[in-house]
């Protein structure tokens, strides 16, 4: 009998040692799972705020650029039609007109409020023949510029040009990159134009 009780006080030792195992097993999980999900919401917030930060800072770098680059067609085309350098083309652009299917979808988008005659919701090659929208010319722009572009796209290529009409000498970004402010609001160039407000 003593030797049954002994067993039996053996097991449930046994048993008890297993089970404070498993608990104090599963609260050290549960503290580490704890602890990851606290240190990764950390860094997500971190990174949300840096990345509004850093989205007004692109932003404003591109609003330079978008400037500089403003100021710059308005000299060569004021130099244009003073004949001063009457090789030039308009507002110092390659001279070739752009046509729809070379615009990004985005930039069509922000361009159907001051192109799109019919109110059909799309824009057609008349309409962007219209504006005249052309590349600018590298080379021109980069004899020109008095300092180098602020903004993370510094590939004049990815800039065109109105040439036609009342937005005549708008520069608009047609690249890859997104310039996206932390109040979610998109840059192309067009919004910055004073012909547009």
């Amino acid at each position: 009998m003593y030797i049954k009780n002994l067993q039996s006080y053996n097991y449930n030792v046994n048993m008890g040692s297993i089970i404070i195992r498993k608990i104090n097993l599963r609260k050290i999980l549960f503290l580490l799972l704890f602890l990851t999900i606290c240190f990764t919401s950390k860094i997500c917030f971190y990174n949300y705020f840096q990345y509004a930060k850093n989205g007004d800072i692109l932003v404003s770098d591109f609003k330079t650029d978008i400037n500089i680059l403003s100021e710059t067609a308005d000299n060569l085309e004021i130099e244009r039609t003073s004949n001063k350098y009457s090789e030039i083309n308009q507002f110092g652009s390659d001279g070739k007109p752009v046509h729809v299917n070379e615009i990004k979808l985005d930039l069509l988008e922000s361009l159907i409020k001051i192109v799109d005659i019919n109110n059909d919701g799309k824009i057609s090659n008349e309409e962007i023949t219209s504006l005249g929208i052309m590349r600018l010319k590298s080379d021109v722009f980069q004899k020109e510029l008095q300092f180098n572009l602020k903004s993370s796209d510094h590939n004049l290529k990815n800039f065109i040009i109105i040439t036609k009409g009342k937005y005549a000498g708008t520069i608009l970004y047609n690249g890859p990159l997104k310039f996206i402010d932390n109040e979610n609001n998109r840059y192309f160039g067009l919004e910055l134009s004073t012909n547009v407000r």
